[in-house]
């Protein structure tokens, strides 16, 4: 347990300038915005220096499909003419652990459907998945048995979450043609959005090995596929996004040297020191909380990152910030996405709509986390429930390790 006497004491020898992380200095906040005030007035000139210098950039970067300077005022949906439904998909994970009664993990997805100004019943359920079998704890990864680590496990959780999610919105995308049997055309104008908590990119998957990175991505990709059958908008809402590509690519315009070599001409310095870091670190969503309006989203640009790279065009990530009353959120989503854009302004609307009916976070997405989460209690009967099923199989010792044990216990 917390001594709070003595951790009482550390917090009260903090200041004030310790409080203060240093991308939210105002000369930092204030050299990015006269950087980018500058770029936006010739956003070609911008666009192909950013390409010279892209493949010798050492941070992700991403290249704008509109101009720098565009802002778009996105209006809320009114549900009274404009019929949709909305998904959401969190998750959770109970990690395993050879102190338990069973080496073991758990998944468990939270979805959630509500849908607006149509007859279509909501849904909100669960849905777990145990991996208990030696090959679940033991999986092939080039042809070798390897034992699962916090890595896998939530790579294999955002997998799980994005498949689900896709199957229940093709679900719904059948349910509401069902109801538009007789008039197949009032069926397109049913529109749906999907929702994935937190991003899309799987940055940690190219720290795998290179024959899970393309299983997974044949996965993940195959759901983009489906849903762009199906005409399903996808967006990824990421809260408080610490990403900083359009900084980077603002590093990149004011770099003093021709080709933005970073290796060859700053490799020997510590990254504040170098000529672009005057306005490093700094969040792109703190900058344009200062330049995007009210229900204002920015320039869509596609991430290049490397594990984006590798997917086919018609799928590479592409992003724009989007800022409600609550804050400059990042939302993430296919480029397939971008090209219809009749489909992609209503997701951007239905983002922002969803944001204000759950004052402050997406309503679907804020009720799929409640559905998703584990509490101690439900972790404890899990195992409990595991071990009566060890038991009735004739298993013996099962029972926690003497270290889990003694951990619940205690002497005193």
């Amino acid at each position: 347990m917390l001594d709070f006497v003595k951790l009482g004491q550390l917090v009260s020898q903090l200041n004030a300038d310790n409080l203060v992380e240093k991308q939210d200095s105002k000369s930092t906040h204030q050299e990015a915005l006269t950087v980018f005030a500058q770029e936006c007035q010739d956003s070609a000139a911008f666009n192909a220096k950013l390409a010279r210098n892209a493949p010798w950039i050492l941070w992700p970067t991403a290249t704008p499909l509109e101009p720098l300077d565009t802002f778009v005022d996105v209006p809320h949906l009114e549900t009274t003419v404009t019929p949709w439904t909305v998904l959401g998909v969190d998750g959770s994970q109970i990690m395993p652990s050879h102190h338990e009664v069973h080496n073991c993990y758990l998944l468990n997805c939270g979805l959630t459907r509500i849908s607006y100004g149509i007859d279509l019943a909501p849904v909100l359920t669960s849905e777990p998945r145990l991996f208990a079998r030696p090959e679940d704890l033991y999986p092939l990864v080039d042809r070798r048995r390897v034992y699962i680590d916090e890595l896998y496990v939530s790579l294999e959780r955002s997998l799980f979450e994005l498949e689900n999610l896709t199957e229940r919105a093709l679900a719904a995308k059948a349910e509401i043609s069902a109801k538009f049997i007789e008039s197949p055309a009032a069926d397109n104008s049913v529109r749906i959005l999907a929702m994935y908590d937190g991003s899309l990119i799987p940055w940690s998957a190219e720290k795998m090995s290179g024959a899970y990175l393309e299983s997974y991505l044949q996965r993940f990709e195959n759901c983009l596929a489906q849903l762009a059958d199906a005409q399903v908008a996808l967006v990824g809402y990421v809260s408080k996004s610490r990403a900083a590509d359009l900084v980077n690519c603002l590093r990149s315009a004011i770099c003093p040297y021709e080709i933005s070599h970073c290796r060859e001409h700053c490799g020997h310095l510590n990254e504040e020191e170098f000529p672009c870091s005057s306005i490093w670190p700094l969040a792109d969503r703190t900058l344009y909380g200062t330049v995007l309006g009210l229900s204002q989203r920015s320039a869509v640009m596609v991430s290049s990152a490397s594990v984006v790279k590798s997917m086919a065009e018609n799928n590479a990530i592409s992003f724009c910030y989007l800022r409600s009353e609550s804050e400059v959120a990042r939302l993430e989503f296919p480029s397939w996405l971008f090209r219809d854009r009749e489909l992609f302004d209503f997701a951007v609307a239905a983002t922002i709509t969803q944001v204000s009916k759950g004052q402050g976070y997406p309503l679907a997405l804020a009720e799929a986390h409640h559905l998703a989460v584990i509490k101690g209690p439900e972790r404890e009967k899990f195992f409990d429930l595991l071990g009566r099923q060890m038991i009735a199989l004739g298993m013996d010792r099962v029972q926690p390790s003497p270290k889990e044990s003694r951990k619940r216990t205690g002497f005193v």
